[in-house]
């Protein structure tokens, strides 16, 4: 049967600091632009040690009704908490562990709902949606540099590679291997995709496998893909108004307006910055002109966490920089 909004729950990550920002502007645009998923049930997991949240974002939590869960220690190991990409697995396992819908629906801080997703419910034949949006990270075949990274890591999972079915990205309409971006997914909890997600994640980590083209970047993303097809889950792709790339790296050669304007959801990368801010308001006041009205009040993002706690954030972030620097040292750079 097809999942009602009741049966999904969204997942998110959050900390002090700059994914405090924008997490808060993340589900607030949801209660706002989410349409018939506006009022899903949302869970904020902070899984991993660091300093609180702010009051303030504590209270927007309860004003929008956002659960907020924090990981006790012996619920992650700590050896990968240098890892920022890591905290997406332990996160959505938590609420997986604790949720009663039928479904998750995970969602990167970074994502931006300007009007209704609705092409998120699963239908009666379906167990996973996720997006192409763009090549980057995949592996188009033989001649790809970053074939025999991907060839290293189905080795690890014990997956051929040339059973992978292939997919079209939604930018270049590039065929790769089955490969989809990880900020905008969703998965039928019965599937035990959770719990096999975070043992992939970790086993390729585990496995010291580095590319010389990326490193160990795209470790979630390129795991999201082969673990739904160790499954055998039945794939619906979204569209790429669900999972709309925009960002000041990209802007030149990706914008186009019209894609903007189709868009449900924006991967907006660093485009709330101030930096990018005038040139991201400007592209939403042509295609978007009431949330661009809503976030002009707001103004650009910036880490507004007290300066002891973001000073705590940086003594972390250069503790987990030198054991990051350790696991490099001793990766087989493929």
């Amino acid at each position: 049967m097809t999942t009602k909004i009741s049966d999904i729950t969204f997942v998110c990550c959050v900390e002090s600091g700059s994914l405090e920002s924008q997490t808060i502007r993340m589900v607030e645009s949801l209660r706002r632009y989410g349409g018939k998923f506006a009022t899903a049930p949302v869970i904020a997991v902070t899984p991993r040690f660091g300093p609180p949240l702010s009051r303030k974002t504590r209270q927007i939590f309860d004003r929008y009704q956002i659960e907020y869960l924090v990981l006790r220690s012996d619920m992650r190991s700590n050896y990968y908490s240098w890892n920022n990409f890591m905290n997406k697995p332990y996160a959505i396992l938590s609420v997986d562990e604790r949720a009663k819908s039928e479904a998750i629906g995970w969602l990167d801080s970074d994502l931006l709902f300007v009007s209704e997703p609705d092409k998120l419910n699963l239908g009666s034949d379906e167990s996973f949606l996720a997006c192409t949006s763009d090549p980057i990270g995949g592996t188009t075949g033989l001649k790809d540099p970053l074939e025999s990274y991907w060839l290293s890591i189905c080795r690890v999972l014990n997956l051929d590679i040339e059973s992978l079915p292939w997919v079209l990205s939604e930018m270049e309409k590039a065929r790769i291997r089955y490969y989809f971006n990880s900020g905008m997914f969703v998965y039928r909890r019965e599937t035990s995709f959770a719990k096999q997600y975070l043992e992939n994640c970790t086993k390729i980590l585990d496995a010291h496998i580095s590319s010389k083209v990326c490193g160990y970047f795209f470790t979630d993303q390129v795991t999201l893909g082969l673990t739904a097809f160790q499954l055998g889950l039945h794939l619906r792709s979204l569209p790429y108004s669900h999972n709309s790339c925009m960002g000041s790296s990209t802007h030149n050669t990706w914008y186009s307006e019209d894609t903007l304007r189709k868009a449900c959801i924006v991967h907006y990368h660093d485009s709330m910055w101030p930096a990018f801010w005038p040139t991201f308001i400007e592209c939403l006041h042509n295609t978007h002109p009431e949330v661009e009205k809503w976030l002009s009040s707001l103004g650009p993002m910036s880490n507004q966490a007290p300066f002891q706690w973001r000073l705590m954030g940086a003594v972390l972030k250069k503790i987990r920089a030198r054991t990051e620097t350790t696991y490099k040292q001793n990766c087989l750079h493929v």
